[in-house]
This record gives C-alpha cells, structure tokens and sequence, in this order.
C-alpha cells in the first residue's frame, strides 16, 4: 500500500477555556490524487483538523505528515507555501490585481518575472478568465464567482500538491455555485492534488468527493468512506440522520450523463416535410421526434403537433435547456421532470445532437445503486 499524502495520527486541538477539545485523538489517512471531503455539524472540528494541516493553528498533540514528512515542528511559513489554501470569504488583497494576487507564492519564492507571468496567465485560462479581459482588475471589478476562481488559482500558482478548501463555494449563488464546483471537478481531472474539501453540506460532499469523513463533535469520525457507502450502508443512525431523506436520489449525483445509455428517438430536420416527419415518427417508436435545425435540438414535435398545420420549427414544444455530458444525474432529473417529454435531448461541447436520456435512465441507476450495482 503506498504511502498516504496526508497522515494525521492522534491529532488533538484545545483551546483555552474550552471544557473539550475541538479536536481529539483523530488519526486519518488521506491517499495522493483525492478529493476527501470533511462534513459534519457546526462545531465538529473540521475547519479546525483544515487549519491544524497547514498550521494556521498549532496542534496541542499529535502529529501531521504531507508526503511522508513530520511536519509537525517544521516552519509553518514554509509549509504554507507548498500547501494550496481556497476559503470561503477568498481572501484576495484588495489593493493588488488579479495577476498580483495569483503571483503572490511564486513571488515569495523568487521565481523571475516572466515565469510568474506564463504561470499567471496559464491559470486564468484554467480557470475561464482570459488573462488579456482579468490581469489588470482589482478584486473590487470581480463577481462573487469570479473572486472564487482568482482563489482558487491563487491556490494553485506554484503547483502545490496538497489543496486545503475551507467551505470555498459556500458564499456563492446557486446556480454560480453548480458552475464552479462542475469547473473544479473538471480541473481536478486534470491536476489529480490531494483535496482536502470542508463543506456543512452533505449534498456538495456527495457530489466533490472521491471519499468522505462524516465527523462528531470534537471531529470524531463517525464514518470515513466513499459516497456510494455513505449513501446505501450508513454506519449508524447518527450517519443516517445526517444524510437525510431520499439517499438513493442523491446519489444520482454520483453520476453523469455521460454515464448513462443514450437513447435514440426519432429525428428531423426542420425543413423536413410533414409525410416525412409522420414516417420518422412512426418508425421511431416513440411520442415524440427531435427536430434540429443545423444538427442543434430545437423543438419536440408530437403526432398530434404534425396534424395542425404548423411548420416543423414552430411545431410542438421547444426544447428550452439541454444536457451536456459533464451534467449530473441528479441535475438531469430536474430537466427530465420539467420537460413535458419524460426526456431531455443531449448535446456535446459544441451544442450538435448525441441523443436523449430518459426518465427511466434515471430510475435504473437508482435501483442499480440500491441493489449495490
């Protein structure tokens, strides 16, 4: 078994005046290249277990190694700047710019000017803020969003292997939230750091990480284990209760459409005639057909919508969102229950047509995920 990224080995944290410790006798494994999420209840610890791995507070016992190194004693400052930190407040400077704040490791450690600038500008396309539009802003010019993803590749400016993410999402607006968490895992795919991830949030642990630790207080663990586990096998009722109702529909986090079994209904173009789309619907086998106008999914189109009269692209109902591949399951259900359709049709990057996913899709996986398939 190889060596973990992160090993705390009876860690222990208690602050003056406190009858308990905020952290006592944890011991934790955390493998290279994962995503490890630590949940829990307010006043379980795991901000506190975040900020004892960087040393932002000093463990009252224990120890902490990163890579097979005590760091226990070593000089905080040091670690630090090898140690990726993402907070939810973001922290950027206000008097700096864009570029100034995710230059500022790599400054701290003297790399030359035009390295921190390709560095500089490689992570802001990383992170969907062309450098030429974003460089020269302050904080100040940036949406909540767009301040959240400066951190995060502050974070990542001098290539640390161990990323420490202290509830980094949990200020955002929803919809701004689902776009970063989707880009981090998208990012994540290609960097595999070592995550660290606290969230309050049972549902953005099921869906950021490879593997959870689901806390007590005084960041007990109560369980440690994949999504999957944590869903179908809860160690006890205290795991059960925290997860909540509907675990099996959660978990359709836990997937993506690209996962699932695309099914093919009948299509058209809209300049299609109506004998034509008639015929394409009866051999299709199914209540509907996907009209496309230039390979694009616009409009589901019924028997009784042909009947009217009405031109292909006025025709039926339109098809106002699509899926992507990198959609979850479970964002996919929302879509499939609002469209009318039972279904909603699937394109790639570029917006052309792959197919549609059905509502019985959805249900397969959760009973594949209830039977431990």
């Amino acid at each position: 078994m190889s060596t973990p990224m992160i090993r705390l080995e009876h860690l222990e944290k208690r602050f003056p005046g406190q009858a308990r410790p905020a952290v006592e006798d944890l011991t934790l494994d955390i493998a290279r290249g994962e995503i490890v999420v630590l949940v829990g209840p307010s006043g379980c610890g795991k901000s506190t277990t975040l900020r004892l791995i960087n040393r932002l507070i000093e463990p009252t016992a224990g120890r902490i190694e990163i890579d097979g190194r005590d760091v226990t004693h070593a000089d905080p400052d040091e670690l630090r700047r090898h140690i990726g930190y993402v907070i939810q407040q973001i922290g950027l400077f206000p008097h700096m710019t864009v570029a100034e704040n995710v230059a500022t490791v790599p400054e701290m450690l003297g790399w030359d000017r035009a390295r921190i600038r390709a560095r500089v500008d490689e992570l802001l396309t990383t992170v969907g803020m062309p450098p030429d539009e974003y460089r020269d802003r302050y904080p100040k010019e940036l949406s909540g969003g767009q301040s959240q993803r400066v951190g995060v590749a502050r974070a990542m400016a001098a290539d640390p292997p161990v990323l420490l993410m202290d509830e980094p999402f949990g200020a955002i607006d929803p919809i701004t939230r689902v776009r970063l968490q989707d880009e981090f895992l998208r990012l994540q795919a290609q960097m595999a750091k070592t995550v660290v991830f606290v969230t309050h949030d049972i549902d953005e642990a099921i869906k950021m990480g490879d593997r959870i630790v689901l806390l007590r207080e005084g960041a007990h663990i109560a369980q440690y284990d994949t999504p999957e586990r944590l869903l179908t096998a809860p160690a006890d009722r205290f795991v059960a209760d925290f997860i909540g109702g509907g675990p099996l529909v959660r978990g359709l986090t836990l997937a993506r459409v690209a996962d699932a079994e695309l099914a093919r209904w009948p299509v058209v173009d809209a300049d299609a005639d109506r004998d034509r789309a008639l015929a394409a619907l009866r051999e299709g086998g199914r209540d509907a057909l996907v009209v496309l106008d230039g390979g694009r999914p616009i409009r589901w189109v019924g028997a009784d919508d042909l009947r009217n009269g009405h031109a292909l692209s006025e025709a039926g109902a339109p098809i106002r969102r699509v899926l992507t591949p990198d959609v979850t399951l479970h964002d996919a259900l929302d879509e499939l229950i609002g469209s009318g359709a039972g279904a909603a049709a699937v394109v790639d990057e570029d917006g052309a047509y792959q197919g549609v996913i059905e509502l019985r899709t959805l249900t397969d996986a959760v009973a594949a995920m209830r039977d431990g398939r």
